[in-house]
């Protein structure tokens, strides 16, 4: 009987040393199905299941999708290293139209702003159904000669009729920050002071304000939403904030306002296993590792439709550690699920040793739209 014990926990400290410390696979659910996991396609362009298909959209991690419910689009923002390109997707997930705008473009790209996109000289709007660079009509206070009182008269005059107001905080003027207007279809860029004079436009966080007369003064944009993984409790922001990360700020709802809303989960991705590969040490402990590389297989399931797809993940060595991949499934708020059914699961894997090239957006839409 003692011999009995000694082998079965001789054995299992095998096992767990094998599971821990090597990239044996030695999990029941694995070898069991590894003939079928195999057989899985890999994520990518074009996959079909029941009513759905996913088309690739991006090919670039943390990318920032936003929706605006005026106009019923979706907005993907996609840097491509020194490129950017911005993606307009309709209600029914659909691209119809994009930018590719490098540093060298003529266009030279200032910001991008609520759903505006704002060169040197010129302004495209993205909710128009033709988006064309729409040049600035007037171009105030670029020489730096108007007085602080002349300036509120101008902003404040421009202000009551203008139907957008946006603030920027990076000009083409090294010191100088800009107002711009939208009246009527025509644009007036509106300089700061540069150097000296008093700062109506200032920084707070991630956001760009104005105050005036010790007022601040909002802007006025078009009413825009982020999408959220509710399993995930994670936003489709280009830092994936998660409720737990906001919370601490946003007790007035100010930091991060789609918080407050509800979202419904739109499909669900659960892995099945994970196939370890190789793996690498930190540096200290060498030949002991850290983190295997290898491929999770998952199903994903849309109003019952089932689709089962294999991707490159990631997991740390350790008791309870789980499967990394950065895969999430963004939808919209529920107030909006009347308006469109579109989805978009986005892959944000980041390790450059073990990349596979499907990193990037996918939006996830019906058959036959």
């Amino acid at each position: 009987m003692k011999r009995m014990f000694v082998f079965i926990v001789l054995s299992a400290v095998i096992l767990f040393l094998l599971e821990c410390c090597t990239t044996f696979n030695i999990s029941p659910k694995l070898l069991i199905n590894k003939s079928q996991y195999i057989q899985f396609p890999e994520l990518s362009d074009g996959l079909e299941w029941g009513t759905f298909k996913m088309e690739r959209v991006s090919e670039t991690v943390n990318v920032n999708v936003r929706y605006f419910p005026e106009n019923n689009f979706f907005m993907v923002n996609n840097y491509q290293g020194e490129v950017f390109n911005p993606i307009k997707i309709d209600h029914l997930g659909k691209t119809i139209f994009q930018l590719h705008l490098p540093k060298s473009d003529a266009f030279h790209l200032i910001d991008d702003n609520n759903s505006f996109i704002i060169g040197e000289n010129s302004v495209y709007n993205f909710a128009e159904d033709h988006p064309t660079a729409v040049s600035f009509s007037t171009i105030l206070n670029k020489e730096n000669t108007l007085t602080s009182e002349e300036w509120i008269q101008i902003f404040e005059s421009h202000y009551q009729k203008a139907e957008i107001v946006l603030y920027g905080w990076v000009t083409d003027l090294e010191s100088a920050n800009c107002v711009y207007f939208q009246t009527a279809g025509k644009w007036t860029k509106l300089y700061t002071f540069s150097h000296s004079g008093p700062s109506f436009i200032y920084s707070q966080g991630s956001k760009i304000k104005c105050k005036i007369k010790k007022k601040e003064v909002p802007e006025k944009v078009r009413e825009v939403h982020f999408l959220k993984d509710v399993a995930r409790e994670s936003y489709s922001n280009e830092h994936r904030f998660t409720d737990s990360y906001s919370t601490p700020f946003n007790t007035d709802q100010s930091f991060f306002p789609d918080q407050s809303l509800h979202y419904k989960m739109a499909g669900a991705i659960n892995m099945l296993a994970f196939s370890k590969e190789n793996s690498s040490s930190d540096g200290y402990n060498i030949g002991i590792p850290t983190l295997f590389y290898g491929t999770a297989f998952y199903e994903m399931n849309f109003d019952g439709a089932v689709l089962h797809f294999k991707n490159n993940a990631i997991k740390s060595v350790g008791i309870g550690e789980k499967v990394q991949s950065e895969t999430y499934i963004f939808a919209l708020p529920e107030k909006f699920l009347n308006r469109s059914k579109v989805s978009f699961l986005t892959y944000d894997y980041g390790i450059n040793k073990h990349k596979n090239g499907k990193e990037g957006v996918y939006v996830i839409r019906r058959k036959g739209n």
